[in-house]
């Protein structure tokens, strides 16, 4: 179990893997990379505007050693995308980051690769805020819109394997809805139910829902409402209903909590670093150290 996204960040010193980015030429992810060159989490090879990149360094005084700059020949963020992912199916670099494109133009390049091993992707966003005594993982509020009860058995499935991957022993997942009443009028109380009822042995997970947010991380809830169920209170991981209630519910941590973030798409053939453009250089810190860590841990399984 981790407390703190400082944890990951020094985990993952001298791990020095490769990662490539997307439309680097933006100042806060390249504080992020300095900070992970320096800790030697990681070098990179920056896809962007040339120009713009060595204008960002200059600025911050820093040198540009670990890495490589690359200005793709029509300069676009599509062309960046393409790029930073054909450096990931070659082996020059050993995962991906978002840098300051648009996420739909960013995971197009994705889905048109070879880093997709035919599963669904998924996004995960871990938070550390003072409310809450853990890290709280939550997917998916960046890239399936509805899931229907297989894709959220599959979401379910990969940010299991992210905490099994980066050292959970025990896992506690809450299937989010608005109440612990199953009804078919509310489809994701059904679909919780079903998710709940499945044998996650093989995680040492312990998944209850349908639950309502107070009952998935407030014991006193649980206990007042007289919620009973296995984990309940203790959530470590939150699997959202849809795609509206995971994006609001991440935001409202990050704007009204002053949480600190990371982010990951999963599902494909290396770990994919993305958090929001606005989302400031720490979040991009962190979720590089998380890239680095899951990057390298699943290139020992």
């Amino acid at each position: 179990m981790k407390h703190t996204l400082n944890e990951f960040v020094e985990s993952a010193r001298g791990l020095n893997l490769r990662v490539a980015v997307a439309s680097a030429h933006d100042e806060e992810v390249i504080e992020a990379l300095l900070a992970a060159r320096d800790k030697g989490i990681c070098t990179a090879l920056l896809f962007g505007n040339a120009q713009r990149i060595h204008q960002i360094f200059a600025s911050l005084g820093a040198d540009e050693a670990g890495f490589t700059i690359v200005e793709p020949e029509d300069g676009s963020d599509v062309a960046c995308a393409r790029a930073a992912v054909h450096a990931v199916e070659t082996g020059e670099a050993d995962y991906l980051m978002k840098g300051i494109l648009n996420t739909t133009d960013f995971l197009r390049a994705v889905v048109h690769s070879e880093l997709l091993t035919g599963g669904l992707l998924s996004h995960v966003m871990i938070f550390e805020f003072p409310a809450y005594h853990k890290l709280l993982y939550v997917s998916d509020g960046a890239m399936n819109p509805a899931p229907d009860y297989e894709k959220k058995r599959v979401i379910l499935e990969n940010a299991a394997r992210l905490l099994q991957l980066i050292g959970y022993n025990t896992i506690n997942a809450g299937i989010l809805s608005g109440s612990e009443v199953v009804s078919e009028k509310i489809p994701s109380t059904v679909d919780a139910k079903a998710l709940a009822s499945l044998d996650w042995s093989h995680y040492n997970m312990t998944v209850f829902g349908p639950a309502a947010l107070d009952l998935c991380i407030s014991k006193e809830a649980a206990a007042h409402k007289k919620y009973t169920a296995p984990g309940a209170g203790d959530a470590d991981l939150l699997i959202m209903p849809n795609y509206e209630t995971g994006n609001a519910f991440g935001k409202s941590l990050t704007y009204f909590a002053n949480a600190r973030s990371a982010g990951l798409v999963l599902g494909a053939r290396c770990p994919i670093v993305l958090v929001s453009r606005a989302d400031p250089a720490d979040a991009k810190l962190t979720s590089l150290a998380l890239g680095a860590i899951a990057a390298h841990e699943g290139g020992k399984a």
